[in-house]
């Protein structure tokens, strides 16, 4: 055996995998581990080779260590059921400019949101940017924001968080229109898949463009790419690491009588950089490239209702496909597992009357994440709300949210158990209040729980949030 058979996709402690591959007689193998334990503390680069090394067996040994390795609240900056922008920076149309000063208050029963959490009070303030410059027939934007979580007894998780991004809404001619741009962001890493709330900041760097064209007869044609590079400051998390690239060209056509109908096809490419898989030809980065194809239809009934639906076909590759592991106490090539099937998205508005609302929205699809030890994740989310606007200064709104999550060739970080699959609900109530345009209140109370396999990763927490927001702007 060879140092090619020497790295991992998931990370055992040290103990635990010498113990299970002892049987295997490979004293190459202690010797890596123990150089393994001690290189971590070295810092720098021998800090991200000392984890390789200590992740060494997971594949190898992934036989023996497997029962070892099983054994062992606020959903900020949840990304929406449905996001359709490139770009979470802020478009603003014409000459104008926004500034936004927001001061959240929290009060959470399980701020941590581990089974055996405890309760905290969070405040958030937040200071947002927001600018817009037409240039002949282009429209530039800008946005910005600063701010700081603070966690009154938990002084570990106060952490700070900013945003810059800007591109540029195009137009050419009248039939072609879309959207180059590039941001970048870092918080604390606020998420519900994520195991827990610890002081993890997460950076994201997004560059995205999209072109759409439209003909008279209702034909349209387009696309958009987009590449987004996620990285975790807690050593731990390094692993969740990931760079995607993400390709998506699409077809439609439509008119006001029939509806749109949309065929799209996506192409995701994304690599682990902070992740290694040992083949026949030596080690390398681990990655997984997704296909999705689908077909949409979408169309407004009335004044009253409007329907879009989606279908689409899912494919994964994993990156390399295959992987060295020990079978029968011999080491081989193995293929490793891809997934083939459906998907869908639903969106449904209804509106009644101008006073009330009701909103559902259900999908299913395959994702990579930033925030959770897995290759790839099998979602489905269900969600559905009404809102209420009692008058022109006061509305009401409830709402909840179940979101199944399925966690493809999962692996551990050190002191996890490997997360096999969530069930994570949400429920809320909320009432903003906004008598002028300068400020709006807005009170929300919130329940959410999540079930887990394995059960260490269940949690329950009820929060009440508080903002105060004060607008500024011209144009």
């Amino acid at each position: 055996m060879t140092t090619k058979l020497l790295a991992a996709t998931c990370y055992p402690t040290l103990p635990q995998c010498i113990e299970a591959c002892s049987s295997l007689n490979v004293m190459l193998m202690r010797n890596y581990l123990f150089a393994a334990a001690v290189m971590p503390r070295l810092g720098g680069r021998a800090t991200v080779f000392g984890w390789r090394l200590a992740a060494a067996l997971a594949l190898v040994c992934g036989g023996a260590i497997a029962d070892v390795a099983q054994a062992a609240s606020s959903n900020d900056d949840d990304a929406p059921i449905n996001g359709g922008n490139l770009l979470q920076t802020a478009m603003i149309d014409g000459r104008a400019w926004k500034l936004r000063a927001r001061v959240g208050a929290l009060y959470d029963s399980n701020i941590n949101r581990t089974i055996d959490g405890e309760a905290a009070a969070r405040l958030s303030p937040l200071l947002s940017f927001g600018a817009g410059m037409p240039l002949g027939r282009q429209q530039l934007f800008f946005g910005a924001e600063y701010g700081r979580d603070i966690v009154f007894t938990q002084e570990r998780l106060n952490r700070g968080r900013n945003g810059i991004g800007g591109g540029v809404a195009w137009r050419v001619g009248a039939a072609c229109s879309g959207v180059v741009g590039a941001e970048r962001f870092q918080r604390l890493s606020v998420v519900t898949e994520q195991a827990d709330l610890v002081n993890n900041v997460q950076t994201g760097v997004n560059v995205a463009g999209s072109i759409g064209c439209r003909t008279p007869t209702g034909i349209g044609f387009g696309g958009s790419v987009e590449h987004r590079t996620a990285s975790n400051d807690l050593a731990v998390r390094t692993p969740f690491d990931l760079r995607s690239t993400v390709f998506a060209p699409n077809i439609s056509y439509g008119t006001p009588n029939l509806g749109q109908f949309s065929l799209t096809a996506s192409f995701n490419s994304t690599s682990y950089p902070n992740r290694s898989v040992p083949t026949v030809d030596g080690i390398v980065d681990d990655g997984i490239k997704i296909f999705s194809g689908r077909v949409g239809y979408q169309r407004k009934f009335g004044s009253r209702l409007q329907l879009a639906l989606g279908a689409s076909l899912l494919k994964t590759t994993p990156n390399p496909n295959t992987q060295l592991a020990i079978v029968n106490n011999q080491v081989v090539s193995v293929t490793r597992d891809d997934f083939s099937g459906s998907g869908y998205d639903i969106s449904v508005d209804y509106t009644p009357s101008t006073r009330l609302a009701f909103n559902f929205l259900a999908s299913r699809n395959v994702q990579v994440s930033p925030n959770v030890g897995a290759l790839f994740v099998i979602r489905s989310n269900f969600g559905a709300d009404v809102t209420y606007r009692m008058n022109p200064a006061m509305s009401f709104a409830m709402g909840g949210q179940l979101i199944k999550s399925s966690y493809k060739q999962s692996f551990s970080s050190p002191g996890e158990s490997a997360r096999i699959s969530d069930n994570a609900k949400r429920f809320f109530a909320s009432v903003d209040y906004s008598p002028v345009k300068l400020y709006t209140l807005q009170l929300e109370v919130r329940h959410q729980l999540r079930r887990s396999d394995p059960i260490a990763y269940n949690f329950d927490s009820t929060s009440v949030r508080l903002n105060l927001i004060v607008n500024l702007g011209r144009g």
